[in-house]
C-alpha cells in the first residue's frame, strides 16, 4: 500500500516536474518572442526618425534658400511665387518634424519657427497681391529667418550624420534627456546636436545641393518635345550612324553592337564592354556619350585644361558657338554645361552638359539632347526694355556687376528672352536675376555658388 503512494507521489512529481519545464521553456520562448519584437519595433521606429529627419531636412534647406531669393526680389508677382513655396515648405517640414518625439528632443522652437515661417509667408503673399515689394524692416525680418535657418541647417547635418554612423540613436537620447542628464554634461556623452540649445536650433539642409544651371527644364517632359533639329532631316542607315558614332568614340573603342531606340528622338545606339554611343536616325547628330573609366580618377588637370578639352571636343563635331556656364566636379570627373551663344544673347535653352576625366582629358560623357530638342536658328528683336530699363525693378539690396541678354526655359516648354543681371547682394551672396526684356517682370532669381566643386546655381 505504503509502496503504491510512494509510486502515485513518485509520478505526481516527475509530473509538477515536467509541467513546470514546459512553463518555464514557454516562457523562454515567449520572452525571447517579446524581445525579438520589441528590437523591431525599436528598429522600425529609429528607420521612421531617420526618414523623418531626411525628409524634414530637405524642406528646411528650400526654405533657407527660398528666404534668401526673398531677400533679393524687386517685384510682387515674384515675392509671391516665393510666398507660396516658403509656406509649402514650412508646412510639410512642420509635417516631418510631428513624427519626431518632439517632448525628448526639446523642439518645441523649431515648431514655432516653422509656424513664423508659414505666417510669414502668407502675410507676404497678401502684400504680393496688393502689388507691393519688401520695406526695409521686411527685409531685415528676411535677413534673421535666413540667418537662422542656415545654422538649423548646421544642426541638421550633425543629427543626420551622428544617426547615420551610429554614434547616437533616438531611444538613448530620450533615455539620456528622461534620467536627466545636465546639458552641460552631455556634449561629452553624445554628439552636440542633442544639446537643448542644439536641439532648439534644429533646422536645416540635407538635399539643398547646388544643381547646375537650368538642369531641371531639360528633364524628360521637356524631352518629350519633338526635336526642332532633326525633324525635317533625312534619315540615315545603321552603317552610317556607326561612323558617326565610332569618330565619337574614338578608333580604339570596338563599337560591335548596335540597337534602335524609339522615341521622340529615334536613335542608333552602339555599345561596347565600356561606351555606349547613340546618333539620331534623322540627320545624325550625336545625341549622347557615355564611357566607363573603370579606375579612380586622379585630378592632374585644373578645371580651365579641362573645360578646354571639352571645347576642343565640341569643336571637332562642329559645334563652335558654344559658351562654357557652370561645372561641378565630382570624384575627378568635371561636369561642364555648355549654351548656344549668339551675338545678341546666350541661349540657356539650347543645353549640351559634357563630363570630362580629370586625370587625361578625356570625354566620358556626352549628352546634347536638350540642345537637338531646342536649338533652332532665332531672330532676336530689339527688346522693348533697355538693360538700364529692366534694372529699376531689382532690389534695392542688389548692386549689378555686368548684364546680357539671355534666353531662359520657363516651367512649361516654352522660353523667354530676359536681361541677366549678375549681382552682389548686400549681405555678400553672388546673385543672379532674370527680368524678361519685354515686360519687366522678375523671372527667375538664382544663387551663385563658388567653391572647390565648381561653379554651381541652386
Amino acid at each position: 500500500m505504503n509502496e503504491s503512494r510512494e509510486s502515485a507521489n513518485g509520478s505526481l512529481g516527475r509530473m509538477l516536474v515536467a509541467l513546470l519545464a514546459g512553463i518555464v521553456v514557454v516562457l523562454g520562448i515567449w520572452g525571447g518572442y517579446t524581445w525579438w519584437r520589441n528590437v523591431q519595433y525599436r528598429r522600425s521606429m529609429e528607420s521612421a526618425y531617420r526618414r523623418a529627419v531626411q525628409e524634414a531636412a530637405v524642406n528646411l534647406s528650400n526654405i533657407s534658400t527660398d528666404l534668401v531669393k526673398g531677400m533679393y526680389s524687386g517685384s510682387s508677382s515674384q515675392l509671391s511665387q516665393l510666398s507660396a513655396k516658403l509656406w509649402k515648405e514650412a508646412s510639410t517640414a512642420k509635417s516631418a518634424i510631428s513624427a519626431l518625439p518632439v517632448a525628448e528632443l526639446h523642439l518645441d522652437n523649431t515648431n514655432q519657427f516653422l509656424s513664423q515661417v508659414g505666417d510669414y509667408a502668407m502675410y507676404l503673399s497678401r502684400k504680393s497681391a496688393n502689388g507691393q515689394t519688401l520695406s526695409s524692416e521686411e527685409w531685415e525680418n528676411f535677413r534673421k529667418l535666413r540667418e537662422y535657418a542656415d545654422r538649423l541647417s548646421e544642426a541638421m547635418d550633425e543629427l543626420d550624420d551622428s544617426l547615420e554612423r551610429g554614434d547616437i540613436t533616438f531611444e538613448e537620447i530620450a533615455q539620456l534627456v528622461a534620467a536627466g542628464v545636465d546639458t552641460d554634461d552631455l556634449d561629452d556623452e553624445m554628439p552636440s546636436i542633442v544639446t537643448n540649445t542644439s536641439l532648439d536650433a534644429m533646422e536645416g539642409g540635407f538635399s539643398g545641393y547646388p544643381t547646375l544651371i537650368y538642369d531641371g527644364p531639360f528633364s524628360d517632359h521637356i524631352l518629350d518635345k519633338t526635336p526642332v533639329i532633326t525633324q525635317t532631316q533625312p534619315e540615315i542607315s545603321a552603317d552610317q550612324a556607326k561612323a558617326i558614332a565610332q569618330k565619337a568614340a574614338g578608333e580604339a573603342v570596338e563599337l560591335s553592337n548596335y540597337r534602335e531606340e524609339d522615341s521622340t528622338l529615334p536613335c542608333y545606339v552602339f555599345y561596347s564592354d565600356n561606351c555606349s554611343v547613340a546618333v539620331s536616325k534623322n540627320g545624325g547628330q550625336l545625341c549622347y556619350l557615355i564611357r566607363s573609366k573603370g579606375e579612380e580618377v586622379e585630378e592632374r588637370l585644373s578645371p580651365a585644361q579641362a573645360i578646354s578639352a571639352a571645347r576642343i571636343y565640341l569643336n571637332q563635331l562642329g559645334l563652335q558657338s558654344m559658351k562654357d556656364s557652370y561645372y561641378e566636379i565630382d570624384d575627378g570627373i568635371i561636369t561642364i554645361n555648355f549654351a548656344y551663344e549668339t551675338q545678341d544673347a546666350i541661349c540657356y535653352t539650347d543645353l549640351i552638359k559634357i563630363a570630362v576625366a580629370m586625370d587625361d582629358g578625356e570625354v566620358v560623357s556626352y549628352d546634347a539632347r536638350g540642345y537637338l530638342v531646342n536649338h533652332r536658328e532665332r531672330s532676336f528683336v530689339e527688346p522693348s526694355l533697355s538693360a538700364e530699363q529692366a534694372q529699376e525693378v531689382l532690389s534695392r539690396e542688389l548692386s549689378v556687376r555686368k548684364s546680357r541678354l539671355a534666353l531662359i526655359p520657363t516651367e512649361g516648354e516654352n522660353e523667354v528672352l530676359c536681361w541677366e543681371f549678375d549681382c552682389e547682394g548686400s549681405a555678400g551672396d553672388h546673385v543672379l536675376v532674370y527680368v524678361n526684356a519685354n515686360t519687366g517682370v522678375e523671372e527667375q532669381i538664382l544663387l551663385l555658388i563658388e567653391d572647390e566643386d565648381g561653379v554651381l546655381t541652386k
